[in-house]
């Protein structure tokens, strides 16, 4: 066996905070300087050892090759302890078991069925604007979001009660979810105002599950395929485990989209060339009615900007956690280690993607890139066995909401602000990313649109 090589400690760590401060000031800056230091480096978090993965070849070790080893980091699991054992909560047995019977909702067939459930939340968004607008963008994309997910698990008209407490309950999910993970315990027990309305919302989700169950009817949603799908014992799903996957789904179906959604419309604004090739695609595809399920093939750029959004604005952190000793590219880890990798340094490498900070849907074009990724330097999804089971609804999401919106409106950026990169959670949001929104109308000449005011900054 080769010799055990070293792991090098990142430099500017503090005697007690170690690099604590340095990830709470500027975590993405951080994050993306740690490869300078080696493909495995060593952190501090206050007095803990966390090591950082820095190179594809040991994050798809990390994540696919030898994921037997390894578990999921300790830091989810606390995010989503108030809810109970989710799919994306759960390891081992019972995370195989779940994710058996949580895949036919995610099945390309069923996909088809709720691109009309997300045609519906995107045209209610568009139609709630007037000319010039300004319109924040991320808590509109999160409302988006919330209604998708709603609309998706929730076909039927005995439904309608549980859809609209989602959708007001989306944004409170979300806000235990991630005070939860700095404050597992304490913060469950505070009278804030999500942990108030969550038990209603359970109760209201149990009635309808109840009711499902007691029609015994495929209503072509996820509530549906839930109640049928059975283990390889031939057990079914209980009504509690199918009310907490819906309060799970809700929580990992809305930030993600939401971001991705936001920062397509911030590039668009800033490219006005991107934004006319997207409105000649719309326009041809779909002469302005909303995307049904067969038109998405007819919507390759439009699927490419959500491709490199994902690209570009991954979340900015994961984490797994060693079941055992491990040796991880020559470096031997101790049993209970935690390893730590970021999308977003891998993604916005120079190594793996040639100019990485141009938002360039085209490098994702068949015809024109013959080469492809490196295995392990694409990981918005994570990967392996605990690989998000929603990667391509989330995909479709984006792609029906750019598409519907973009439709109707231009979103233009406010005069003279900037738009910089920040972390909420696990994901990468544009910060104080406000637009306005103006009426298209397609028989006008495009040329002689104006060049974009804002601007955005580096990622912080």
């Amino acid at each position: 066996m080769p010799a055990t090589l070293p792991v090098p400690d990142v430099p500017g760590s503090w005697p007690v905070a170690g690099h604590l401060p340095r990830l709470a000031r500027r975590p993405l800056d951080f994050l993306t300087s740690l490869a300078d230091h080696g493909d495995l480096v060593r952190i501090r978090l206050g007095h803990k050892p966390v090591y950082v993965a820095t190179h594809p070849d040991l994050v798809r070790t990390l994540l696919v090759t030898d994921a037997h080893a390894y578990t999921r980091g300790i830091g989810h699991a606390k995010a989503l302890s108030f809810i109970g054992p989710i799919l994306v909560a759960t390891t081992g047995e019972p995370h195989r078991r779940q994710r058996r019977m949580m895949q036919p909702c995610f099945h390309r067939q069923r996909l088809g069925s709720y691109v009309a459930a997300m045609s519906a939340a995107a045209t209610e968004t568009a139609e709630s604007w007037s000319a010039h607008d300004v319109v924040d963008v991320l808590p509109v994309m999160t409302d988006l979001a919330t209604a998708a997910i709603a609309k998706s698990l929730f076909f039927s008209e005995r439904a309608a009660h549980a859809e609209a407490e989602l959708r007001k309950v989306g944004n409170a999910i979300l806000q235990v979810a991630r005070m939860s993970a700095i404050l597992p315990g304490i913060y469950r027990r505070l009278p804030t105002p999500g942990n108030r309305q969550l038990p209603p919302a359970r109760a209201i989700i149990e009635e309808t599950i109840a009711t499902y169950r007691a029609e015994g009817r495929d209503h072509g949603d996820m509530l549906s395929t839930l109640l049928r799908t059975t283990d390889a014992e031939g057990i079914g799903l209980t009504d509690e485990e199918i009310r907490d996957e819906i309060m799970g789904l809700a929580i990992t179906g809305i930030g993600g989209p939401a971001a991705i959604t936001s920062w397509i419309f911030h590039e668009l604004g800033q490219n006005p060339d991107l934004e006319r090739r997207l409105h000649d695609e719309i326009d041809t595809a779909l002469d302005g009615r909303p995307p049904g399920h067969r038109d998405l093939n007819r919507l390759p750029f439009t699927q490419r900007l959500v491709k490199e959004a994902l690209r570009k604005y991954p979340g900015w952190v994961g984490a797994r956690r060693t079941r055992q000793p491990v040796r991880l590219g020559g470096h031997e880890l101790p049993a209970a280690s935690e390893v730590m990798y970021s999308a977003y340094a891998l993604q916005n490498d120079p190594r793996w993607y040639p100019e990485p900070q141009r938002f360039d849907p085209d490098r994702w074009d068949p015809e024109r890139n013959a080469g492809r990724v490196k295995k392990g330097a694409w990981v918005p999804f994570a990967g392996g066995v605990y690989k998000c089971i929603g990667d391509a609804f989330t995909e479709t999401e984006a792609a029906v909401a750019v598409a519907v919106i973009a439709s109707r409106w231009r979103l233009r950026p406010v005069p003279g602000r900037s738009v910089r990169a920040v972390h909420q959670s696990t994901h990468v949001i544009p910060g104080k990313l406000r637009m306005i929104a103006e009426p298209r109308n397609r028989n006008v000449d495009q040329a002689g649109r104006s060049a974009p005011t804002g601007s955005v900054a580096p990622a912080h």
